[in-house]
């Protein structure tokens, strides 16, 4: 599996996708959580390479796109490429994995702001709508991707206020 493996500010991340030339037709967004949590996170027991791992580990050839760290945004499969992240989901869609698990908690102040800030520059490039942000779980009722404390009227609202 090829993956980037880059971890960018919310600036250069935009200057990044603006830039993008994206051969493929995008028409949603799927949002993960990666169920594990931010403390794991620091301590380096999970991270991009870890995931590089568990996917290849499934037979997977590709990811989901973006993961959402608390340090900045990591470039994880091509934008070009379908990524492997929510099943039936999967086709004209970008993956994006906020690192943690929001079950029970909200995602913490600079995952919200990585997030809603890679959230409006997808909408933005790919001239869609609040309403195409998906939720794993609407793929794979097993999931309770991005996580049971995330609803799609918060998110909306939080993008709203940008």
């Amino acid at each position: 599996m090829k993956i980037i493996n880059k971890c960018l500010t919310k600036e250069v991340f935009k200057k990044y996708i603006e830039k993008k030339k994206v051969s493929r037709k995008i028409d949603k967004i799927v949002l993960h959580h990666t169920s594990d949590t931010i403390r794991q996170w620091n301590r380096g027991e999970v991270s991009i390479g870890y995931y590089k791992k568990l996917y290849e580990n499934k037979g997977w050839y590709a990811g989901p796109h973006l993961f959402i760290a608390p340090e900045g945004i990591y470039l994880f499969t091509d934008i070009n490429i379908q990524g492997i992240h929510a099943n039936s989901g999967n086709k004209r869609s970008i993956g994006v994995e906020m690192v943690g698990n929001y079950d029970k908690i909200l995602p913490s102040r600079k995952i919200l702001s990585n997030t809603k800030k890679v959230l409006i520059i997808l909408l933005n490039k790919f001239n869609l709508r609040l309403r195409d942000i998906h939720f794993h779980r609407e793929y794979n009722q097993k999931k309770s991707c991005p996580g049971k404390t995330i609803t799609k009227e918060w998110i909306r609202s939080e993008i709203k206020q940008k």
